[in-house]
């Protein structure tokens, strides 16, 4: 297929949609039941068209290695990554379930500090549902991030990150998704020469990227990033120590959830070799006044923008009772941590997960030793936790408020874990002082793993044309998910 831009793809995804309503509607028998039809519809094509693009950026670590982007969807599915600078890449998605695209060493990393615009991002998409993990592979200096759909992304958000380190601060980035964007950006600390606390802005056409990184030790954790159009945002940091005074630094990312995604129910599960010292979480409030919880007890309140830092946790619960964004940080490898470093996940809220995931771990010299799927799940909902159709033997999981945790061992490679009802997934991967850590997917990353449709309001309950109900059974994996018939255990 041709290989379209940023600004194009956004024209071709509203033309796309019109131009099937169209087609659909003048063949429906009851025309009076066309304008709620229509909207219905409409609604379904905007969902379809979402779980189609992503937009992968990639930060400065401090370790030159290898950037790598993994595109996950049916087999037989293609569509393109394409760069403001001219990078254009076909894919055509093979039985294995993902497309492997290695950028090289250092490979379209944002460097710098300052207001002036790259061309450094990449806009992924296809005409059938797809989804995307970036990872950026240094000799101990690793982590991987899920991204967001084009619809999940937002035009406010307040950034979650961590501060810390002797080899270089935290970072940000954003990239516009329309021409003509204006970034307001008020960050607590000096970045790009602008001043703390004092909001500056930046226009960006669509494509285009603004990239931050603090002095050694600042926290960008905090800023406030607006738009009047929707933006992709990213955080995390150089090389980061997990605490500050656990000197064993690694390179963090993760996409950011804009505020109006932020949510007040979160599972977290303890990440492998851990031991006594467990993970750090930190909590960033949307509202003045939000008290959060661990496990029911109140840990604090914090207003907007501010973070509160929880160490030592271990499987869990946060509440909170206002909306919140939750970062789950694993520890360097000191203390009780036997194997593994620093690594950022920005978990989804419970309201956001899914029933099936497809995944992968790095491959080929990129690969680890050990790489794990991290599982929060229903009590009532385990026996149908499959691992690439297999039954997955919980035996070993905690019970916790009728919650079991516990991680699986998976091999090299891609696989699908799915489950009856929603579940919380997490990827990590570890060798000697390196790992990774990032949830698979969430309600803003679909891609092959769609969630269930909300139930339509009562009052505008129309028939679809049947092939708006065929464009329903065909999303994704799901339905071949859902016909096995056989199984066999996994540990």
């Amino acid at each position: 297929m041709r290989a379209i831009g940023f600004s194009e793809f956004f024209v071709w995804e509203r033309s796309y949609s019109l131009s099937i309503l169209k087609d659909e509607f003048m063949s429906t028998r009851s025309r009076s039941l066309a304008s709620l039809a229509c909207a219905s519809l409409a609604l379904l094509l905007s969902s379809a068209a979402a779980h189609a693009s992503f937009i992968a950026n990639f930060h400065d670590n401090l370790v030159a290695g290898n950037n790598t982007l993994f595109i996950f969807g049916d087999e037989g599915t293609d569509g393109s990554v394409t760069g403001n600078d001219g990078f254009s890449q076909n894919f055509t998605i093979d039985n294995t379930g993902v497309f492997e695209l290695g950028l090289g060493l250092r490979g379209r990393e944002m460097t710098g500090n300052g207001n002036t615009p790259n061309n450094l991002s990449l806009l992924v998409e296809s005409m059938d549902p797809i989804s995307g993990l970036a990872l950026n592979r240094g000799r101990a200096s690793t982590d991987m991030t899920t991204l967001l759909d084009t619809d999940g992304l937002s035009s406010e958000y307040l950034v979650l990150t961590i501060g810390g380190g002797n080899d270089g601060g935290s970072q940000m980035s954003v990239t516009a998704t329309e021409d003509n964007t204006t970034v307001t950006i008020t960050a607590p600390v000096l970045i790009g020469g602008n001043v703390a606390n004092t909001p500056f802005q930046v226009v960006l056409d669509a494509g285009e990227s603004v990239f931050y990184e603090t002095a050694v030790g600042d926290d960008l954790s905090g800023s406030i990033v607006s738009a009047n159009n929707d933006v992709a945002v990213f955080a995390g940091a150089r090389c980061a120590d997990v605490p500050s005074t656990v000197t064993f630094c690694d390179h963090l990312i993760q996409q950011q959830f804009g505020t109006e995604n932020f949510d007040t129910e979160f599972l977290l599960v303890e990440t492998p070799f851990a031991g006594s010292n467990q993970d750090l979480v930190r909590v960033i409030a949307a509202e003045d006044s939000t008290e959060v919880f661990l496990d029911g007890v109140s840990q604090g309140t914090i207003d907007s923008g501010e973070v509160l830092q929880i160490d030592s946790v271990g499987n869990a619960k946060v509440t909170s009772d206002k909306p919140v964004s939750v970062g789950q940080f694993m520890r360097g490898q000191s203390g009780s941590r036997t194997v593994g470093d620093p690594a950022f996940a920005l978990i989804p809220s419970i309201d956001q997960l899914l029933d099936a995931y497809s995944f992968t771990t790095p491959v080929g010299s990129d690969s680890f030793t050990q790489n794990q799927l991290n599982i929060a799940i229903a009590a009532s909902d385990a026996a149908s936790l499959e691992l690439d159709g297999a039954m997955v033997d919980t035996s070993g999981f905690t019970l916790l408020d009728g919650i079991l945790y516990g991680s699986i061992d998976v091999s090299v490679g891609s696989g699908i874990i799915s489950a009856e009802n929603p579940f919380l997934a997490t990827l990590s991967g570890f060798d000697s002082f390196d790992s990774y850590l990032t949830p698979i997917a969430s309600a803003f990353s679909p891609g092959v793993s769609p969630p269930p449709p909300p139930p339509p309001n009562p009052t505008e309950v129309v028939p679809l044309p049947a092939s708006a109900l065929l464009l329903l059974g065909g999303f994704g994996v799901m339905g071949a998910l859902r016909r096995r018939k056989s199984r066999r255990a996994v540990t």
